[in-house]
């Protein structure tokens, strides 16, 4: 038995059913197929022909945008040009399409080829001056740190320098203060020659006239100049000197520049030595327990001539010390304590000496001296 495909049909009246035969059936088959394919082929063109459309559209947007760029590029070249070509050359006020403007971008072109070489050269230059530039900062820097270091030399030798000149004013000032001049808040650098010259001369009477103490340290005076009892005679006579107290053995010094007049040993003076100075001083050194010097020597003042001792009559070690001025004695205290700060003072203590006369072809014309 064959089989038949029943068909129903369904409408508003009702429902039909047939059978098709074979022939319908394959018909209807090679219907539902061309239908099927036909789809399929529809689908098919319509996804082609959408992303071509698709495609071309982003194309068209794609020249769109292109072509806008294109005329912002046309306008900023346009202006450009305007300001790059010269005057006389320059047509871009009056340009109102591509093709005029494309007449003067030969001049344009040179112009910019020129702008580009001077900005390559300029390149350069800039780079050698930035070069140089760093060669100076660093000379700078290096002219800083030596500037810095003269600054702190410079501000050294200056504080040495006040140091120094602090130390020299206070010397001068003292100086000053042993001439007997007045000290006062200022010191006037124009005095110091004079004062150089008073004192090289005062310095110079003090070395060639006896003064000072005939040993290192003071000393105790036992005996005065003037008459008195003899220690170990005990006859009243004329003392013409001074005994000064010293352990046996003190360095004994000579009171001022001088020759040895003689270095013996006496009866009554044990061991002397008698020194001849200069206008007219003479002094002697008895009692001593060594002498140190020969006659005809020269000694200068504070140089060792001999030794303390008891030599001679004499009871206990001591220094028998006089000072003679023309042969005669005088009394040794003024003299002892003779020096700078009281230079004026002998003058007027010692009055059988005509300092006047005796002083006056050395001394400076400052100086007066009074009697």
């Amino acid at each position: 038995m064959r089989r038949r495909l029943l068909v129903t049909v369904t409408n508003y009246l009702g429902s039909t059913q047939f059978y098709l035969t074979i022939t319908h059936q394959r018909i209807l088959i090679v219907v539902v197929i061309l239908a099927a394919l036909s789809l399929l082929v529809g689908n098919g063109v319509l996804v082609w022909l959408s992303r071509s459309h698709t495609s071309v559209l982003q194309q068209a947007e794609t020249w769109r945008l292109a072509d806008h760029q294109s005329q912002d590029k046309i306008l900023k070249l346009q202006s450009s040009l305007a300001k790059l070509v010269p005057p006389s050359k320059s047509a871009i006020a009056s340009v109102d399409d591509f093709q005029q403007l494309l007449k003067i971008a030969p001049a344009a072109a040179v112009t910019l080829e020129q702008l580009h070489a001077k900005t390559r050269d300029d390149y350069f230059t800039i780079r050698a001056l930035e070069g140089r530039l760093s060669e100076l900062a660093h000379s700078q820097y290096e002219l800083q740190q030596q500037l810095a270091q003269s600054q702190n030399e410079v501000s050294l030798q200056s504080k040495r320098y006040l140091q120094k000149s602090s130390t020299m004013e206070q010397s001068l000032r003292q100086l000053q203060g042993l001439l007997g001049e007045q000290v006062d808040g200022t010191f006037d650098l124009a005095l110091v020659p004079q004062m150089m010259h008073k004192a090289q001369h005062k310095l110079t009477l003090l070395a060639l006239i006896p003064n000072a103490w005939p040993m290192a340290n003071k000393a105790f005076v036992t005996s005065s100049y003037g008459p008195r009892l003899h220690p170990i005679t005990e006859a009243k006579k004329m003392h013409k000197g001074i005994d000064i107290r010293c352990a046996k053995g003190t360095p004994i010094l000579a009171t001022a520049n001088a020759v040895v007049a003689s270095s013996m040993r006496t009866s009554g003076f044990g061991n002397l030595i008698s020194l001849t100075h200069s206008y007219g001083f003479g002094s002697r050194y008895a009692h001593l327990e060594k002498r140190l010097v020969q006659s005809g020597e020269f000694v200068y003042k504070g140089q060792v001539i001999g030794l303390c001792g008891s030599t001679g009559l004499s009871n206990a070690p001591h220094l028998h010390y006089e000072i003679q001025f023309l042969a005669k004695q005088t009394n040794p205290r003024p003299f002892i304590n003779w020096n700078l700060s009281n230079f004026e003072g002998l003058f007027q203590q010692v009055k059988e000496v005509q300092w006047q006369s005796l002083i006056k072809p050395t001394q400076p014309k400052t100086i007066q001296i009074q009697q």
